[in-house]
This record gives structure tokens, C-alpha cells and sequence, in this order.
């Protein structure tokens, strides 16, 4: 069999670059040459802890999950690409046959397949074998690099329909990484009548002033639950999106929300458990939703970006080759050299 390269992870904090065969399409599934990755914020959990809760990394795996590439060969099945498409893969890889797939909600499916997630091995390699159903069409005017942000585009879409996101919501976003940046994006393209977003890094402030929010604060210099409430005249916010994974911001997070408003959870602690007030969240009547990553919203992602007036491609920051996955992920894990985005392309 003929053979590529991958970047594996051995344990955490130490990538290697190996071989590894080329494997064969089965008759309903796609050989894609992959040409851009996006580093996540998953990926940088890997990296550092070699795990995320009870997910661990083995010995030498390969990571990574926001992916397109080009189609270099079809199973016989195969009808909806051909060789030479260019793709985005979805990376969750669902039965398609328990309830929650056959309810709509393959995101939820306990026996999903997940690129990158162990046991199953990622993305950050030369070439995949995906099956058909999770391969979308990239659009021509958007470039592969601009692929990869669909993944985590879809995830905030989903979230934000998840919250039932009305026009002329007011809206708090905490933590401008990738994902708050995502759902800032949707927010202020769907008509958010105020946004407010809190970062601690500056050139990550400054992107969400770029991309269109009202007001932007630091919460390692200002009192935050304080001066959102004065600015909303201690109403608080419609929809609090909490998207640093912090205790801190899932505390603030449930202070800013209204009452009868939403408080939405997209970040990933690094650890096992947080604690909320159940007072607090009763007497606002609050619900917390937790988003698990997405659900039908990876063409509708493709789609905003094409016709959006905000070139939300303006947050990939940094681009490395395969064989320099290892300074990829250091920066992207410690937040340094002005990165938001980084893609390596293989």
C-alpha cells in the first residue's frame, strides 16, 4: 500500500511525524487528500493533558478534526462527490441508527466516531478515508484554510439555534477564542441588538471589536458582572454565552444573564467538575444549556461565510506546514505570538 505522512501525539506535548498506509475506500466512503487543518482548542487539551476527562490519549495517536481537502477517489456507492471536489469533512461519524440519530440528533449519538477523539485517529495527516455522508461541498469562492473555520462555525450555529436566538437579542459573550468569536460572528450577523464580549488577551479583544461588538472589556482589569449590569440597566443580558472554560466566566455567566434569560456553555474546563449557585439559577429561572458540538449547520456555516459582509476568515492568524505541528500547538496552548486561529496545512 502506498504510504503519507501524519503528525502523531505521543502521550502529550510531543508530536513526531511517521508514515502510515494510505487506506482503501469501502463502496460509501471518500479517500480525501487533505490540504488544511484547524488547530482547536481540543487539540491544545491533548496536547497539554493528554486528555480530556475520561477520553486519554494512547501511546502515539493523531488529533485534530476541522479538515478539507480534495477528493482523490470514490467507493462505487458513491453519488454526491467525485474526484477532484474540494471538501469539508464533518467530523462526527454517527451510527445513523439509534434514537438520537434517527431523531435528528446525531451529535448526541453514544456511538459516534469522532476524528481525533480516542480511539479514533484525527486529522492532522496527509490523506483520510471518511464515509460519503460526512463530506460537504466546498464552496469555489471560499479556500481550504476558510474550510476549516466551518467546523467551529457550525458548533456556535448550533449553539445559538440551540438558545432559540432571536433578532434584537441582547447578547454577553465570555472569552474571544475561536468558538466566542464564532458565535459573535452569528450573533451580530443574525441582527443581535447588543453584544457585549470579555477576553483577557488583547489582540483577541481587538478582533472582536473587528468582527462587530458593542462593547468589549478585559475581566482581568475590570469588574465584569458590574459593569455589564450598569450597561444594561441591571437587567442583564438575553443570552449569556460562556466560551473560555473558565469556573470564573461560568460564575459570571450565570450573573449577567436576565432573569427568564439563557445561559449557554461552550467552553471545555480542564477540570472534572465546576459549582454554580442553584439559588441564582432558580430564582432567575435560568436555564443552562451545554452544546455538544453541532447538527446540520456545516453548509449553512459554509454559506454565512460566503455571504456575510464580515470576513470571518480574518481570524486564521497562522499557518505550518505538517512537519511544524509541534510550534502549532505550543503557541495555540499558551495563547503567545498574537495567535487566534491556526491552520497547518500537510
Amino acid at each position: 500500500m502506498k504510504k503519507a505522512m501524519a503528525a502523531y501525539l505521543l502521550k502529550k506535548k510531543r508530536f513526531v511525524i511517521d508514515e502510515f498506509e494510505i487506506p482503501d475506500c469501502k463502496d460509501d466512503e471518500v479517500l480525501i487528500r487533505i490540504r488544511a487543518i484547524g488547530v482547536c482548542g481540543s487539540d491544545a487539551h491533548y496536547f497539554l493533558d493528554g486528555r480530556i476527562g475520561d477520553q486519554i490519549v494512547p501511546e502515539k495517536f493523531i488529533i485534530g478534526h476541522e479538515a478539507s481537502g480534495e477528493v482523490v477517489a470514490t467507493g462505487k456507492n458513491v453519488k454526491s462527490v467525485k474526484e477532484g471536489d474540494r471538501v469539508v469533512i464533518e467530523p462526527g461519524i454517527s451510527c445513523g441508527k439509534c434514537e438520537f440519530c434517527i431523531t435528528g440528533r446525531p451529535n448526541l449519538c453514544p456511538y459516534v466516531r469522532f476524528l481525533g477523539t480516542p480511539p479514533v485517529l484525527g486529522a492532522f495527516r496527509q490523506y483520510i478515508v471518511v464515509p460519503e455522508k460526512n463530506v460537504v461541498k466546498l464552496p469555489d469562492t471560499l479556500s481550504f484554510a476558510e474550510g476549516t473555520l466551518a467546523e467551529p462555525l457550525a458548533i456556535a450555529l448550533y449553539g445559538i439555534r440551540l438558545a432559540n436566538f432571536l433578532t434584537g437579542d441582547s447578547i454577553a459573550i465570555l472569552g474571544a477564542g475561536p468558538i466566542g468569536l464564532s458565535v459573535l460572528f452569528c450573533c451580530k450577523t443574525g441582527g443581535a441588538r447588543q453584544i457585549f464580549v470579555t477576553e483577557i488577551i488583547n489582540h483577541r479583544a481587538e478582533m472582536a471589536k473587528k468582527l462587530g461588538a458593542d462593547e468589549v472589556y478585559f475581566a482581568d482589569r475590570q469588574d465584569i458582572v458590574k459593569t455589564i449590569n450598569e450597561k444594561t440597566s441591571h437587567r442583564g443580558v438575553d443570552i449569556a454565552f460562556e466560551c473560555a472554560g473558565q469556573q470564573e466566566t461560568i460564575t459570571q455567566m450565570l450573573d449577567i444573564a436576565a432573569i427568564g434569560g439563557k445561559a449557554v456553555i461552550f467552553g471545555i474546563p480542564a477540570e472534572d467538575q465546576i459549582y454554580f449557585d442553584p439559588h441564582l439559577v432558580r430564582r432567575k429561572q435560568l436555564p443552562i444549556l451545554s452544546v455538544r458540538r453541532s447538527a446540520f449547520t456545516t453548509e449553512m456555516a459554509l454559506d454565512l461565510m460566503c455571504k456575510g459582509t464580515i470576513k470571518f476568515s480574518s481570524i486564521i492568524t497562522h499557518r505550518f506546514p505538517l512537519e511544524r505541528i509541534q510550534d502549532a500547538l505550543e503557541i495555540v496552548s499558551t495563547r503567545s505570538e498574537g495567535v487566534i486561529k491556526a491552520i497547518i496545512e500537510p
